[in-house]
């Protein structure tokens, strides 16, 4: 009884409800999965940015987000799949929550979009975070988890009409904003996903603009192979793209294949 009636206060107040679920999506998304796993599986507490030698060249590349990728480059895939696993629940289980709890409007919203920002600028950690996949991918799962799958399928489409890997991993974060504004025909939905893509795209701004400085600056040229590898979906994906995608036909069509690194 008790509890009904505070939904039931929360639900009649909604700035106060708002305001709670937004702290506590914060709060909840700031620990830090990769740091926990970190501590368990080494005991040390401080975690180094990983850097990497660039393909086909003497340069470096470096990267300080504290994420499931940087714990997977340090100890291996099986603890960046627990870290991964544990930033997607740590997002999903307070928007399940929520969702379940606050029926009139979509708090639920809140509660997963500063689980991510909490993610991406930790308070308990001077705000160094993660780029915040994993926690979308729990969110989106609770919110519309065959729209995450209906986009992920045309960003695998996509990929072969751009010839671009990135598309492949990223693009259906991108197309979600479309896809959750149409399929709930609310302004909010879709205002949701593009203030999280924002967040999402402003904690890679590093690494991006020091993939294209290699490219442009530097004139580095990368196959889709290299970069599959390199963002640690393996060498299949991207090797897919430099052999079937349509640039690579029409590239081969035009004799303009040329291997790069030769």
């Amino acid at each position: 009884m008790i509890m009904n009636e505070v939904v039931l206060y929360l639900e009649s107040h909604p700035m106060i409800t708002a305001v709670i679920c937004s702290i506590a999506g914060y709060l909840i998304g700031s620990v830090s999965s990769a740091r926990t796993v970190y501590f368990l599986a080494t005991g040390r507490r401080n975690i180094e940015p990983f850097a990497e030698p660039v393909p086909h060249s003497d340069e470096t590349f470096e990267s300080d987000l504290v994420s499931a990728t940087l714990i997977t480059k340090k100890l291996g895939r099986k603890f960046g799949c627990i870290t991964s696993l544990a930033d997607m629940v740590k997002v999903a289980l307070p928007t399940l929550l929520a969702k379940l709890v606050f029926t009139s409007e979509p708090y639920f919203l809140l509660v997963a979009l500063f689980g991510v920002i909490g993610h991406n600028l930790p308070v308990y950690y001077r705000f160094r975070g993660g780029r915040g996949e994993s926690p979308i991918i729990g969110s989106l799962l609770v919110i519309n988890w065959f729209g995450l799958i209906i986009t992920n399928l045309a960003a695998f489409i996509l990929s072969f009409i751009t010839g671009s890997v990135l598309v492949m991993r990223w693009g259906a974060y991108v197309l979600m904003i479309f896809w959750l504004w149409y399929y709930f025909h609310d302004w909010r939905y879709g205002l949701f996903m593009a203030v999280v893509n924002f967040f999402f795209w402003l904690s890679q701004r590093k690494d991006l603009l020091r993939f294209s400085d290699l490219k442009k600056n530097k004139g580095l040229k990368f196959s889709e192979e290299d970069v599959s590898e390199f963002i640690l979906m393996g060498k299949t994906p991207g090797r897919m793209l430099d052999r079937y995608s349509l640039p690579a036909i029409f590239r081969r069509m035009s004799g303009k294949n040329k291997k790069v690194g030769e």
